[in-house]
Formats: C-alpha cells, sequence, structure tokens
C-alpha cells in the first residue's frame, strides 16, 4: 500500500451511509490483500460494476462477510472507485473529495 492508508480515518465523512460503504470497503479490500489490484484496475469497458476479475466478487464477497449486503449495481461501482481514488491519490486528497 501507498500514500500511508494504514492511517485513513473516515470520521470526518458526514453521511454516515457513505462513511459505512467505504469503511466496509476499506476492511474488504485490506483483508483480501487486494490494494494492487486497485491501484492497478483498468477495465474501462466493463469498469467495477461488470467486472468479471476473480478479485471484484472477491473483494465483493468479503463486504458482505463483513457485515454490508446493501449495495446497488451503482453503490458498489462508487465505493471501488472512491477506494481507487484513495489508492491512487491518498488519503488527504480522498477525505478532501468528499467533503
Amino acid at each position: 500500500m501507498s500514500h500511508n492508508l494504514s492511517t485513513t480515518d473516515f470520521s470526518t465523512i458526514q453521511d454516515s451511509h457513505s462513511r459505512e460503504m467505504l469503511e466496509n470497503a476499506y476492511q474488504a479490500i485490506t483483508l483480501c490483500e487486494a490494494w494492487n489490484f486497485m491501484k492497478s484496475f483498468n477495465d474501462k469497458q466493463n469498469g467495477f460494476m461488470f467486472s468479471n476479475d476473480p478479485m471484484t466478487g472477491k473483494i465483493m464477497n468479503k463486504m458482505e462477510e463483513l457485515g454490508y449486503s446493501g449495495h446497488s449495481g451503482f453503490s458498489f461501482a462508487w465505493t471501488m472507485r472512491m477506494m481507487e481514488y484513495l489508492v491512487k491519490n491518498g488519503r488527504e486528497a480522498f477525505l478532501a473529495k468528499l467533503q
């Protein structure tokens, strides 16, 4: 991981639903050891929502195991794009984007 992601704190995100989705995804990606996958994801045709990559399914399953199963296709894609933004741009830029 880069950009000191291990210290990412989501408590400043005002919208509790967004915060819950992002925290859940962060934990799932970490437990799946998928940060390199997120950093290099480049499926412009399918995006995260329609990705056939097994890692995408693994992350989604882990999110559900961790207690979040309320994603629509859009919310899953948004959450994954935000995690991609986090790993590619760093914690400060990520948190600023959500303000």
